[in-house]
C-alpha cells in the first residue's frame, strides 16, 4: 500500500502483377516498397501510424512465468532536468546561483530528506507514495561520453551502449536469444505494449521490433474500437502479392491484439479518476489490463515534451505533475485488486539538462540525470547512490554521472524480472553492479531452455543465385531443416539427417528451385528444440 493515512480500413483493388515485382528482391527493397524502410518502421491503418513486430521472447518467457510481475517503463522524451526535479538541498547556493531565475526558491520546496527535495507542487502526489514507501531515486545515472543528441542519445540508453554499429536493442537482444523460435510461435496476448515512442529500438531484435507499438493513447482507443480485419485470402499470386499478404497478415494480428487489450480492458473498471492526459489515460488502460491478467508483462509509455531550451519553469511544472498525479492514480486503482505490489514503474530519460540555465528562461542538453522507482514492491523509500558533484562539472559545464545506467537495467532484470544473471549478460554488453533496490526475486529463473546456442550456431547466407542456411556446430547430431512462408504455412523439409562437426552449408533454392521471390522462414529441429529465422529469396 503506497498511502499513509474511424473508419474501415479499404480493401486493395491492385490484383493484377507487374512486371517489375519478379526483379530481384532483397530485404531492404522489400521494407521500402512496402514502407516499412528504416529502424522502427510503421505502417498506415485509418491514418493511425502503427508500429509493430513479433513478440520478444522475453515477454514469452515472462508470460509464461507465474511470478505475475509487471515493469511499466516511462520515458521522460526529450531529456528531463534532473536538478529541477530533485533538488540537491545539501548544495543549494552551488544550485542557485547557477540559476537564478529557473531555480527553486527554498520555500518552495518539499524536503524528501535533509539533503534532498522536490517542488511543493508535486508534494500531495508524491509525498503519500514516498511515504508509504513507495518510492527510490537512483541519483545520477549516465554513461562515459555521453552523447547529448536526442536522437542517439535515446538510441544508446535503449540498447545499453554507445557502439552505432549495434542496432539492437537491450530487451529485444537479450530475449531474442531466450526463445529462438518466435517468428513460427505467436502467443495469444501482447507479451509487450508500448505506446508513444515510435521508432525506439528498446525493443528491437536481430529479426524484427518486439513489441506492439502505438503511437498514442488516443489512436490506441481508437483501434479498440475497431473490429475491421483485412482480407488475407483474395490476394494476387505473384510476388507483391506475397508481400501483401504478409503485411496484412501483421495488420490482422496488430488487430488481434488490440482486441485482447480491448477484452481486458472492457473487463475491468478503474476505481479512481485518472488526469485526463496521454499518460494518465495511457496508465488508466494499462492499469485495467493489469487487474485482468491479459499476461503482459513489459509496458513502455513515452511522454514528450521535456526539451525545456525555453520557459521551462511552466512546461516542467506541467511535465512532472502529469507524473506524479498519474502514477499516484495509477496505483491507487491497482490497489484494492492487491496487484500493486506486482508493478514496478522505472523512469529514465536519454540525458539530463546543463547545470547552467541559458538566456532563454531554461536549460541546455545535459549529461547525468536521476531514475526514479515507483510501487510498494521497493519496501521503502530512499536515495540510491551518489549524487552528482555541482563543484566537479565537466568542461562543458555538464554532471559527470555516478551511476551506471546499465546498473539500473541489469538489477531490474535479475531482481524483478528474475532473469539468470547469465542471461543478461548476453543482453547488456558490459558488467553490472547490482544495486539493492529494495526488492529481490524469491525464485530466480534458471531453465536450461535459456541456453539456445547449444554447441551450434545458424545463420542465412547469400551466394550469387544460391541461398543457404549456414550451419556450424561442435558435436554431431540430426538436423531436421524446414521452410515456411511469412504466415506460417509449411512448405516441406529442406534437410533432414546427421550432420559432422564443422561449417555446413544447407542450400534452400536447390531444394525449392521455384520458390517466389519474397521472405520466408526456415525451422531447424534439433535436440527437439526449434530455431529459426528469417531468409529472403531474391529469384
Amino acid at each position: 500500500m503506497c498511502t499513509t493515512k474511424e473508419s474501415q480500413p479499404t480493401k486493395d483493388t491492385h490484383t493484377n502483377c507487374n512486371t517489375d515485382d519478379h526483379h530481384k528482391w532483397n530485404r531492404r527493397s522489400f521494407l521500402q516498397t512496402l514502407g516499412l524502410g528504416g529502424a522502427g518502421a510503421t505502417l498506415m491503418m485509418n491514418g493511425i501510424p502503427m508500429a509493430f513486430g513479433q513478440p520478444t521472447p522475453l515477454t514469452t518467457a515472462l508470460s509464461s512465468s507465474e511470478s505475475g510481475r509487471v515493469l511499466l517503463i516511462i520515458r521522460l522524451q526529450g531529456g528531463n532536468d534532473g536538478l529541477n526535479t530533485i533538488v540537491p538541498i545539501y548544495d543549494y547556493d552551488r544550485y542557485a546561483n547557477a540559476r537564478p531565475t529557473i531555480r527553486h526558491e527554498m520555500a518552495d520546496i518539499h524536503k524528501l530528506s535533509n539533503d534532498f527535495g522536490i517542488p511543493s507542487y508535486l508534494q500531495n502526489a508524491i509525498e503519500p507514495i514516498w511515504e508509504g514507501g513507495c518510492m527510490k531515486v537512483v541519483q545520477g545515472t549516465g554513461y562515459e561520453n555521453q552523447n547529448l543528441s536526442h536522437f542517439t542519445g535515446t538510441d544508446n540508453m535503449s540498447r545499453g551502449t554507445d557502439d552505432d554499429l549495434i542496432e539492437t536493442g537491450v530487451y529485444g537482444r537479450h530475449f531474442e536469444e531466450i526463445y529462438p523460435d518466435y517468428l513460427l510461435n505467436l502467443p495469444d496476448a501482447p507479451p509487450a505494449v508500448q505506446i508513444g515512442g515510435v521508432g525506439d529500438i528498446m525493443f528491437t531484435g536481430n529479426e524484427s521490433n518486439f513489441a506492439f507499438t502505438i503511437a498514442n493513447t488516443r489512436q490506441l482507443e481508437r483501434i479498440i474500437d475497431s473490429d475491421a480485419f483485412y482480407d488475407v485470402a483474395d490476394i494476387p499470386d505473384c510476388t507483391r502479392g506475397s508481400q501483401l499478404k504478409y503485411v496484412r497478415g501483421i495488420l490482422n494480428t496488430t488487430l488481434k491484439y488490440s482486441g485482447v487489450i480491448k477484452d481486458a480492458a472492457r473487463a475491468q473498471t478503474n476505481t479512481v479518476e485518472f488526469p485526463d492526459t496521454n499518460l494518465g489515460r495511457a496508465l488508466s488502460i494499462i492499469s485495467k489490463t493489469v487487474k485482468d491478467g491479459m499476461g503482459t508483462c513489459v509496458y513502455m509509455v513515452s511522454l514528450n515534451g521535456f526539451d525545456t531550451h525555453a520557459n521551462q519553469p511552466d512546461r516542467h511544472q506541467e511535465l512532472l505533475t502529469n507524473i506524479s498525479e498519474s502514477v499516484t492514480a495509477f496505483y491507487r486503482d491497482l490497489e484494492p485488486t492487491g496487484r500493486d505490489r506486482d508493478v514496478l514503474t522505472m523512469t529514465f530519460s536519454e540525458f539530463g539538462r546543463r547545470v547552467r540555465e541559458n538566456g532563454s528562461n531554461g536549460t541546455d542538453h545535459g549529461t547525468a540525470a536521476p531514475m526514479m522507482l515507483f510501487g510498494p514492491a521497493l519496501n521503502g523509500n530512499g536515495f540510491i547512490g551518489e549524487h552528482p558533484s555541482l563543484a566537479n562539472l565537466t568542461r562543458g559545464g555538464n554532471l559527470r554521472y555516478t551511476t551506471d545506467y546499465i546498473d539500473v537495467y541489469g538489477t531490474v532484470m535479475e531482481e524483478w524480472l528474475c532473469v539468470d544473471p547469465s542471461v543478461i549478460n548476453q543482453s547488456i554488453p558490459r558488467p553490472y553492479n547490482k544495486l539493492d533496490l529494495g526488492f529481490s526475486c524469491s525464485s530466480t529463473v534458471r531453465n536450461h531452455d535459456y541456453i539456445v546456442r547449444e554447441n551450434f550456431e545458424h545463420t542465412p547466407v547469400y551466394q550469387e543465385e544460391r541461398v543457404s542456411v549456414r550451419i556450424d556446430n561442435n558435436f554431431p547430431e540430426n538436423y531436421k531443416i524446414s521452410l515456411y512462408n511469412i504466415i506460417g504455412q509449411n512448405l516441406g523439409v529442406v534437410f533432414d539427417d546427421t550432420l559432422e562437426p564443422g561449417l555446413h552449408d544447407i542450400s534452400i533454392t536447390d531444394r525449392f528451385p521455384r520458390l517466389t521471390p519474397g521472405v520466408y522462414i526456415y525451422s531447424i529441429n534439433k535436440s527437439n528444440k526449434n530455431y529459426s529465422k528469417k531468409i529472403v529469396i531474391n529469384s
